[in-house]
């Protein structure tokens, strides 16, 4: 069950399971926080509440957003989350449910628990990063972003290791307009050698019209990707045998 240390501020949004049911109120179990938070029934829905339970059941699980908070008592809603928060709070603690059952594989390749992980690691990547998630999303790209946010070494490596196989990287998709020109007796195998080259270095050409191609550069890599299409480019654009021009378009 995912966790977090502390108490969740007022105007947070957390996973609340209703525990218990009475006739002006309920209770809810926050899990991510592991508190008992009460809702009242007039902020159980936007119309005139009146049986509560036709609204609520035991053990029935949602968003709720934390109104209050005097002393030990937290005070919930449910009527104050929209759709769109119920379905961004969801997706968030799915994921963040993926990101513990990861956190926890690198815990046993550790020699740890999961109790252990949290302590070292997993509030730190919470409160550092936002959550566990962004913590693994990171090491992929930005393994420095780990050590800058004072995430130990041992836990930056194995993180990095077990994001690379569970966490499917979005690909970002570079185009460029490419020209190539040449009046030599053997042009066409000169352009043909050409587009082999580039076709060998990851880049993806199509033929518009002569003497124009379609440039795709696909890579998981959204910060160098422009640099990396341009730097393969440039080392077509180095032959002697056709002028060679291009243009990075998006």
């Amino acid at each position: 069950m995912v966790k977090k240390r502390g108490m969740p501020g007022e105007g947070e949004l957390v996973i609340a399971r209703i525990t218990k049911i009475n006739p002006n109120s309920a209770f809810a179990f926050m899990e991510e926080y592991g508190k008992e938070g009460m809702i009242h029934i007039s902020e159980v829905s936007h119309g005139w509440v009146r049986d509560i339970r036709q609204h609520l059941k035991v053990g029935q699980t949602g968003v709720a957003k934390v109104m209050r908070i005097e002393g030990n008592v937290i005070s919930l809603s449910i009527k104050r989350v929209d759709e769109n928060q119920r379905n961004q709070k969801t997706k968030e603690y799915n994921l963040e449910g993926k990101a513990e059952r990861l956190l926890e594989i690198a815990a046993q390749r550790l020699g740890m628990t999961l109790e252990q992980a949290y302590e070292e690691v997993g509030y730190l990547l919470q409160e550092r990063l936002g959550s566990i998630y962004e913590g693994f999303r990171s090491a992929l790209n930005a393994p420095d972003k780990l050590q800058k946010r004072g995430v130990p070494e041992k836990w930056i490596a194995v993180i990095k290791e077990i994001a690379e196989k569970n966490i499917e990287q979005k690909e970002f998709e570079f185009r460029a307009r490419l020209i190539i020109k040449t009046y030599k007796p053997d042009g066409i195998d000169i352009i043909k050698q050409l587009l082999k080259k580039a076709k060998s270095s990851g880049l993806d050409v199509r033929y518009i019209a002569a003497p124009e191609y379609l440039v795709k550069y696909r890579t998981k890599d959204a910060k160098k990707g422009e640099k990396l299409i341009g730097e393969k480019l440039s080392e077509i654009a180095k032959t002697k045998d056709a002028e060679v021009k291009f243009e990075i378009t998006g």
